[in-house]
């Protein structure tokens, strides 16, 4: 079975847009590439103009820079703007994890939610064929778990601004795959975080949260990992 994505019903710029994520979350993407805006319009028969809009978004977005003399790459960061953005990220999703609990936003429906997306980690990786669909498969079912958890508190702008962290920090991760391990064993971490949030015990959950980035910044950062302030 196909797990890559198709590009159906969106406008060009979209289009665009998807596809370039698409390529972060199969890891195929990293810090530094090259966007040739030729090469994408011919890939897709279109225009360069919704090429050159969706290049736009993207750089608003964080994820690609421009320079007149040398086009569209991909971001790069040093070892000190990846930790800013885990902490960045930890903070927000932080705020949101209080909001979500100490409001009772979150009900069984919702659990069930995630334990359908927690599960379809260990139950799609027989349909992966190689290395590539294995990362998208993980990435996308991972942004799918944090993203719900995001929209359930309700917070459009967190909600916004951690989307854009999290392929930012993808974008750094790319550079070495070799740490995203079995997807049945990410698979029963996530379910693990679920059974924690039922039991609707803030300090726990926010524990539990904590210890799931700092074990990707161990990943990503091995060398800075004592520099990552969860308090930032």
């Amino acid at each position: 079975m196909d797990i890559m994505p198709r590009y159906e019903k969106q406008s060009l710029s979209d289009m665009v847009v998807s596809y370039v994520k698409n390529r972060i979350l199969s890891g195929t993407l990293k810090g530094g590439d090259r966007l040739i805006e030729t090469d994408i319009s011919n890939n897709f028969n279109i225009s360069r103009a919704p090429v050159r809009e969706a290049m736009r978004i993207l750089n608003e977005q964080g994820l690609i820079t421009f320079s007149p003399r040398k086009g569209n790459h991909v971001i790069e960061m040093g070892p000190a703007e990846i930790m800013e953005v885990f902490e960045i990220r930890t903070s927000l999703e932080t705020q949101i994890l209080h909001k979500i609990l100490r409001n009772q936003m979150i009900k069984e429906a919702h659990f069930q939610k995630l334990t359908e997306i927690a599960l379809e980690m260990k139950d799609g990786e027989e349909r992966c064929r190689n290395e590539e669909d294995k990362v998208f498969l993980f990435n996308t079912l991972d942004l799918s778990f944090h993203r719900y958890i995001w929209q359930l508190s309700g917070s459009v702008r967190r909600a916004q601004i951690l989307e854009s962290l999290y392929y930012q920090l993808l974008i750094a991760m790319n550079e070495d795959l070799s740490s995203l391990g079995i997807l049945e064993k990410k698979s029963e971490e996530h379910l693990a975080f679920v059974e924690v949030l039922r039991k609707n015990e803030l300090p726990s959950v926010v524990r539990a949260f904590h210890t799931h980035i700092q074990d990707y910044v161990r990943a990503t950062l091995p060398n800075e990992e004592k520099n990552f302030c969860l308090d930032c």
